[in-house]
C-alpha cells in the first residue's frame, strides 16, 4: 500500500482551497473539504497464506499445495514422515544392526542363513523407525508466524478437536506388519533456534495403528500444482490434529509388535512409506475474551517514517496548521471485520496476557466500529490531530489492528482484496497579511 499516501494528499490542499475577503486582502482563509481517491489491489488474503508458505518452504520434506475449489484460502499440507528404503537383507548382523531386538534364527540344517518363520522370542517390540527419541527427524510444522498475527484465535475446527488429516502407509511386506504411533506436541522456537515443548500440549493423534498399503496422490497434486477437490482427501486414514496457531513438532514411531511371525521375505528389498496431507482452510475462531488480528510492520504505513513527513520530533508541518481532521476509507468486495473494532495505534505497548488482548502506554490511539462488509472507515477528529502532533508521539506510524469478540469467527476468502483507498480532509486556516 501506499505508505505515505495521506501525506501526500494533504500536500496539495493549500492548493486548491483559498478565498480572498477584500479587493486588497488583509488576510487569506483555506476552508473546505478536499477528498481524493486510488486504487490499488492488495490480496489480503494471499498476506496471510504467505506466513505459512514461508515457513514451509524452509523444509523440503514439507509441500504446500493450493486447493481450487473452496471459496475459503485453503490449502494442502503435505508432510513425508518416513521414506526408508533397504537392500536385500540376508546378512544377521545387518539384519540386526537396522532392526534393534530381533532374535534370528538360523537354519544349520539347509544351510539357509535364516529359518522362513522367525518367531520374535524378545518380550520387546521391534522398532523399526523412533522420532520420538531421535529429534532430529520429527517434523515441524510452521504456523507460529501467523498465529502472532492473531493473538486469541485458534482454527476453526474442521471436525470436532481439530482439524482434519489423512495419514498414508506403503511398503513391502514388512508394513503389513507394522503399527505406527503419532504424536504432536505444541513448541515454541527460541532465540538459539532450538524448539522447545509447551506444557500441557502434547497429543496422541495416532496410536497403535495398523498400517495399511496405501498411497497419496501427492505427485498428481504436484504435476498439477493444486488439488482440484472440495474437500479433505477421501483416501488414507483419517486423523484430528488439534491446531492453536503455534509451530507444531510431530514425532512418530513404527514397529513391530512383540510375538509377530516374520518370513525372511519381510526384509527383503523392503521399503517403509508414511505420508501426512492437512487439510488447512484459513477460517480462524476467537476463543479469548479479547482476540485479534494485526497486520505484518509496514503493510500499512512505515514503521519508520513518520505519516505526515515530520523529519524529527519538533519538525513543524503544514498539515497540523491546516488539518482539522481526516476519513480514511480502505474499500474491499467484501471483508469479514464487520461487527468488529478497528484500531489505530501508534506507539502503544501490546501484550496478550491470560487469553486477553492488552494495549498499554497507548500514545495515539483511535478506535472505531466496523459496520460496513466493503470498507474499513477510521476518523483522526481535532483532538487526535492534536496528539499527534505532539513530539513525544513522532512518528506517527501506526499500526492496525481489528479487535473481536470470544467466539467471532474470522475467515480469509479467495475474493478478500483491498481495490480502493479514499482520504477526506476538513480544513480551516486564516493567515493575517
Amino acid at each position: 500500500m501506499k505508505k505515505s499516501a495521506v501525506f501526500l494528499i494533504l500536500s496539495f490542499v493549500p492548493l486548491g482551497f483559498f478565498a480572498c475577503q477584500f479587493a486588497i486582502p488583509t488576510a487569506v482563509e483555506i476552508i473546505g473539504n478536499p477528498s481524493a481517491k486510488f486504487s490499488e489491489t492488495v490480496d489480503v488474503g494471499k498476506m496471510f497464506e504467505d506466513l505459512i508458505r514461508h515457513g514451509i518452504d524452509k523444509d523440503e520434506r514439507l509441500i504446500m499445495i493450493p486447493c481450487t475449489q473452496p471459496e475459503i484460502i485453503t490449502n494442502l499440507i503435505y508432510l513425508e514422515l518416513i521414506n526408508e528404503e533397504y537392500d536385500d537383507l540376508t546378512d544377521k548382523e545387518k539384519i540386526e544392526e537396522l532392526f534393534p531386538g530381533t532374535n534370528l534364527i538360523p537354519d544349520d540344517i539347509n544351510d539357509d542363513p535364516f529359518l522362513d518363520d522367525i518367531p520374535l522370542t524378545t518380550d520387546k517390540n521391534l522398532i523399526l523407525l523412533d522420532s520420538m527419541e531421535d529429534k532430529e527427524n520429527r517434523l515441524i510444522v510452521p504456523l507460529s508466524e501467523l498465529g502472532l498475527l492473531l493473538p486469541g484465535f485458534v482454527f476453526y475446527n474442521g471436525k470436532d478437536g481439530g482439524y482434519e488429516a489423512r495419514l498414508y502407509f506403503s511398503g513391502s511386506e514388512i508394513i503389513e506388519k507394522s503399527i505406527i504411533d503419532i504424536t504432536i506436541v505444541e513448541v515454541k522456537k527460541g532465540d538459539d533456534g532450538e524448539y522447545t515443548p509447551l506444557p500441557g500440549t502434547e497429543h496422541t493423534i495416532c496410536d497403535g495403528l495398523d498400517i495399511t498399503d496405501d498411497k497419496s496422490d501427492i505427485e498428481k497434486w504436484i504435476e498439477d500444482e493444486c488439488y482440484d477437490g472440495e474437500t479433505c482427501p477421501s483416501s488414507g486414514e483419517e486423523i484430528i490434529i488439534p491446531l492453536t496457531g503455534n509451530d507444531i513438532a510431530i514425532s512418530f514411531k513404527v514397529y513391530i509388535p512383540e510375538n509377530t511371525i516374520l518370513h525372511l521375505s519381510d526384509f527383503k528389498a523392503s521399503y517403509i512409506k508414511v505420508e501426512l496431507v492437512l487439510w488447512l482452510p484459513l477460517k480462524f475462531v476467537a476463543v479469548a475474551e479479547k482476540a485479534a488480528l494485526f497486520f505484518p510492520d509496514d503493510y500499512f504505513f512505515s514503521s519508520e517514517k513518520d505519516l505526515f513527513g515530520r523529519e524529527k520530533p519538533d519538525s513543524e508541518s503544514l498539515v497540523f496548521d491546516i488539518v482539522e481532521s481526516l476519513s480514511v476509507d480502505i474499500n474491499f468486495q467484501k471483508h469479514p471485520f464487520k461487527g468488529g473494532e478497528l484500531i489505530i495505534l501508534n506507539k502503544g505497548e501490546i501484550t496478550f496476557e491470560e487469553g486477553n488482548l492488552n494495549i498499554l502506554d497507548k500514545g495515539v490511539d483511535i478506535r472505531s466500529p466496523i459496520e460496513k462488509d466493503d470498507a474499513l472507515s477510521f476518523t483522526v477528529a481535532e483532538d487526535n490531530m492534536k496528539e499527534i502532533n505532539k513530539p513525544d508521539n513522532w512518528p506517527f506510524a501506526p499500526n492496525i489492528i481489528i479487535g473481536f469478540k470470544e467466539k467471532d469467527t474470522l475467515s480469509f476468502t479467495k475474493d478478500f482484496k483491498a481495490f480502493e483507498f479514499a482520504f477526506k480532509a476538513k480544513v480551516r486556516y486564516r493567515k493575517d497579511l
